[in-house]
Order: C-alpha cells, then structure tokens, then sequence
C-alpha cells in the first residue's frame, strides 16, 4: 500500500512538471449596443441611401471575439505558441469575418531571438492604428472610417478569384516580432498571393518600427498590397506618436499621425493619391474616460474627395472587465465622396457602415 501511494505521488508530481510547461487560455469579449445613424450623404452597395436607422448592433467598441491561446515550454527560453480566435455577432450569433477563426488563426515559436508566427493575424498597420487611435479603432469614430488599416486577401466566389482590401487580416502570413531593445522593437509581414506562376501577385508586406521612452511612444509603418494580377498597389506608410502628459501634471494621452497613400485600388483599380491627418485624445478620471478625434482626409486626385471626421467618447468602467461606453462621429464628404461611418466590426467593410453622422451605446464585457 506504501509504494502504491509513493508511486502515485512521484506519477503526480511529474504531471504537475507537464502541465506547468504547456498552458491554454480559453478567453473572449462581448460587445454590444444600440446605434442610431444618418445615411444621408453615403452609399451602400452603389445605391444612394436617405434617412435615419435605429439597430441593436455588435462589436461597436470592440469586436466580439472567442478566442484560444497557449505556449508550450520547449526548453531554453524556446516556447511553441498559437492563437485562435473566433470573430461573432452578439446581436444574431452569427459569425464574422467570413471563416470560423477570422480574427487569428496562427501558430509560431517564440525565444531571445523574437517572435515569428505563421497564419493569419492582424497587419502591422492594424496594429500601428491601434496605438496612435484614442478609439482604438473601434466606436464610431474609429480612424478605419477615413484610413487604410492595410491588408489584402484573394477570396474565390463562383470559381472566379477576386481582392480585398483594408480588411486589417492577412491571410497566409509569415512574420517576425523583435524583442524590446532599449525602446526599440519591431515586426515584419509577408502576406504569400499564392498565384501559380506569380509570387508577388496578390502579396502583402507590411512593417512597422517602434520606440518608447517614458511619456513618449513613436512609430513608423507601412503595408503595400498588389492586385491579383500584379497590375495595381496599393501603399499606404504611416508617422505617428503618442505622448503621455500625465508626467506633467495634466492627465492627458495626446496622439497624432500622418498617412500617405499611393498607387492604385486593388479592387477597382482606381488611382490612389491621398493623405490622412488624426489628432487624438485621451482623457481618463476615476473610473471615467473621455476620447476624441479629428480626423482629415486630403484627396489628391482629379476627384478631389476630401473628408473630415469629427468624434467623442466616453467610457466608464463598472469593473475590470465590464464596461458601459457612448461615442457620437460626424462625417462630412466633399465632391460625392462615399465615406462612411463605421465601427470596430466594419473594418474594410463600408457596405455595413451606417452613413455620415452616428451615435452609439453600449456595454462590453471580457472573460
């Protein structure tokens, strides 16, 4: 009986030794709210659009999200690491992002030399946004409604390939992360087209360099997708920083940044010759937050479709991990721009925006 107990305890404590070496985290977000929009002024699905919309709509802050991450410890500071993660409409249930792990879906390995991932995961243009967009790109006055979040994919319907674009996904990525050198680190995506007979068709590279110093965080980063049948790119870099007044006394988080985009529209083949200005803030007290915007457009181009965004927020949190939140945008269009207000969910999607004024509540909890 005492060695069956001894052997049951050395048998135990050799799987606690596994366990600890290999973890998974099952997690998610819930978002969802109530919207009411202006469609005067805009376009959905090429046809002109009048009048005023109330819906119960999800992912207006942030996108509802199930997702599954994990590590496994292979020794010498190595570790093998995945990400799953299930986009979905709070509102019908429904899925998002047209596939069943339309947020990430990639698997890598990680140790002192970076990081370097393989599947599909956000832009590095994505993320550059996230960081200089006091909404993080997301509410209605997210900066995706007037920028380029970067990204293009090669979708099949009826057996004929065709190009998205600005969707912030990118499909059959490779890409590689840097460790944190004295503020400075960076990251690297190739996105393969996959085209027989053509290896830059359809590609994505993308790359963005940080550094952050105390109160201050600064960024350059660039993404250029080609059309599927190499004829068009589209390039967009973005300057951008943040600086945190709170060192100084006032709490505030400012941020700017200034886009360039050139080439031509993967989808339609348009010229592309435009530039965006955002000037942000952040506004935090006790358990409140207040966020603002201002968004430009310069269209320089013989259509000279220039827009201007205008938007606030306000979030409070009832805890750690819920939280209520309101944000109001306007957007004006100038020479039949089709510009439209979005949110978190609308991302490289304008047929889901709501038009050129909007006004949302709602409530987000994570787990």
């Amino acid at each position: 009986m005492k060695k069956s107990l001894l052997a049951l305890a050395i048998l135990s404590s050799f799987a606690g030794i596994a366990s600890a070496q290999s973890s998974v985290t099952v997690y998610g977000l819930i978002d969802a709210g109530v919207t009411y929009a202006g469609n005067n002024n805009a376009v959905a699905n090429n046809t002109p659009v009048v009048g005023n919309k109330v819906s119960l709509d999800s992912g207006i802050a942030s996108g509802s999200r199930l997702g599954f991450k994990g590590s496994e410890d292979l020794g010498n500071n190595l570790k093998a690491i995945f990400q799953l993660e299930a986009g979905f409409s709070a509102a019908d249930g429904t899925s998002q992002q047209g596939a069943l792990f339309g947020r990430a879906s990639w698997v890598g390995l990680s140790g002192d030399f970076g990081t370097v991932t393989a599947g599909r995961q956000a832009t590095p243009l994505y993320n550059a946004l996230n960081v200089i967009d006091p909404f993080e790109t997301g509410f209605a006055g997210a900066s995706t409604n007037l920028m380029n979040a970067g990204g293009g994919n090669i979708v099949t319907v009826d057996n004929v390939q065709t190009m998205t674009n600005g969707s912030a996904w990118q499909n059959n990525s490779l890409r590689y992360a840097s460790q944190n050198v004295s503020g400075f680190s960076g990251e690297v995506n190739y996105g393969f087209g996959g085209v027989a007979g053509n290896n830059s068709a359809g590609r994505e590279v993308g790359a963005t360099a940080n550094y952050a110093n105390g109160p201050l965080a600064l960024l350059i980063s660039y993404d250029g997708v080609k059309a599927i049948d190499d004829s068009n790119t589209y390039k967009t870099t973005l300057f951008g920083g943040t600086l945190n007044l709170a060192q100084f006394g006032l709490p505030v988080k400012t941020s700017l940044g200034y886009a360039i985009n050139k080439g031509s529209d993967i989808v339609g083949g348009t010229n592309v010759d435009s530039t965006n200005l955002i000037l942000g803030a952040r506004i935090p007290f006790g358990a409140s937050e207040v966020l603002a915007s201002y968004i430009r457009k310069n269209d320089k181009t013989a259509l000279n479709q220039d827009a201007d965004q205008y938007a606030v927020g306000y979030t409070y949190a009832l805890s750690k991990r819920t939280g209520l939140y309101s944000s109001l945008a306007f957007l004006r269009n100038t020479n039949g721009g089709t510009s439209q207000i979005g949110n978190a969910s609308t991302v490289g999607n304008t047929t889901a925006a709501y038009g050129t004024k909007a006004i949302d509540f709602g409530i987000r909890h994570s787990f």
